[in-house]
């Protein structure tokens, strides 16, 4: 008999939807491009937001290049797609850069003063790792970080409104239960290092913020966790309504080929509605600047059912709660003309009009982890060896019919 975990996992994972699914438009940014602060355009799929005002998209790139290693200064950079024809044509239109509530400006740097309660630098600096970004009703952005991890809101003008804490659960300590934002391996409790709050909606009425985590938390198994949490947060209070399960895929999409769960993430988060969101979940594999690379296999999206999920916020536990369901809705290699070129790392997506009942149309975009030999960042040409391969960012539009719902 198969234990409770794995039956409830087997009734999440539903059959395909089977949708029609197609590439309408695709374009990219090579990877020498630069922005108008005059630093190298990369990780601009770490999250993407569409503003019905101007109908610019909003991109962040993460934290920057080097793994936290070199000075980036956090930002969002907004970019012009052609959605009326084959080729998006993507236009850099202007860089903003992210501002505490002091307005100094933010670093991507690993933090280092180990007696902050949030992540900073011994110089004073906020750190920030941005993942996610969405547009509220009101203008405002806000934005995930996963050193904290943190949800932010920022004003256009890339100034900090507040900061909002997530719940004890998420936050990084050490055995001793001290604070640790520095991407140690000695963490026991908390967001795994690197593996905060990937993907980040709003949902329809705009009053609540859906936020999933790329892995499992420290005390959960981390990257062998066979769920992941999503968390739903009221923005009002900033207090969090609902937590679910989410289950990872144990089978590449569309075959009979086992994957270990320790390589797929969760990447991002669209909302169809209040409980059905779109999901992007993908492996490591596809283009990652060397010239040997595994060609990629797994960067679906997902429709996740959360209406009959158990809530586990106040109470029971992943390993015994129903979890949500999954339909898959694409899977990216499936559909493009030539999987071979695809980047790695697929993180962003949001839906774009028009809209319809039984159909959706996306835009989708890849982090290429600034992969440019040399990068111009902060005044300064730094060699880039780790990119024997230049990969562009890459954006794609797609159509998608959705399932009826059951």
């Amino acid at each position: 008999m198969k234990p409770v975990f794995s039956l409830l996992l087997s009734l999440a994972l539903l059959p395909s939807a089977r949708a029609d699914s197609v590439v309408l438009a695709s374009g990219s940014i090579p990877s020498a491009a630069v922005d108008n602060l005059g630093d190298t355009v990369g990780g601009l799929g770490s999250g993407i937001a569409h503003d019905p005002e101007s109908g610019l998209f909003f991109c962040i790139p993460d934290r920057g290049a080097g793994d936290g290693t070199i000075d980036f200064r956090p930002r969002y950079v907004k970019v012009r797609l052609d959605l009326q024809g084959d080729d998006l044509n993507p236009q850099i239109v202007e860089a903003v850069l992210f501002r505490d509530e002091e307005g100094r400006e933010m670093s991507g740097l690993i933090p280092d003063d180990p007696e902050s309660e949030i992540p900073r630098l011994k110089d004073g600096r906020t750190c920030l790792d941005p993942e996610a970004i969405a547009i509220a009703p009101d203008g405002t952005l806000y934005v995930t970080d996963e050193y904290g991890p943190l949800l932010y809101q920022f004003a256009r003008d890339g100034k900090m409104i507040r900061r909002i804490e997530l719940p004890e659960m998420f936050r990084p300590r050490r055995a001793n239960g001290k604070m640790d934002f520095t991407n140690t391996e000695k963490l026991v409790h908390g967001r795994a290092v690197n593996q905060g709050p990937e993907g980040m909606c709003l949902l329809p009425d705009g009053k609540s913020a859906a936020l999933i985590f790329q892995s499992g938390l420290m005390q959960d198994g981390a990257h062998k966790s066979p769920t992941t949490n999503l968390l739903i947060l009221d923005l009002a209070s900033g207090k969090p309504t609902a937590l679910y399960a989410y289950p990872f895929s144990t089978v590449v999409p569309e075959t009979s080929e086992l994957q270990d769960i320790d390589s797929v993430s969760v990447n991002d988060l669209a909302a169809l509605s209040d409980t059905r969101l779109l999901v992007l979940e993908r492996d490591n594999r596809g283009r990652n600047g060397s010239l040997d690379y595994p060609v990629a296999r797994n960067k679906a999206v997902w429709i996740a059912d959360l209406s009959m999920a158990t809530n586990i916020l106040d109470h029971g536990s992943a390993a015994t709660a129903r979890p949500v369901a999954k339909t898959l809705l694409f899977n990216l290699p499936a559909i493009v003309p030539d999987p071979k070129r695809l980047a790695a790392k697929w993180e962003g997506i949001v839906i774009v009009p028009p809209l319809h009942p039984s159909a959706v149309t996306l835009v989708m975009t890849a982090d290429n982890d600034f992969l440019a030999p040399v990068l111009h960042i902060g005044g300064k040409d730094i060699p880039f060896p780790r990119a024997q391969d230049k990969v562009e960012s890459q954006f794609f539009k797609i159509r998608a019919s959705l399932p009826e719902k059951p």
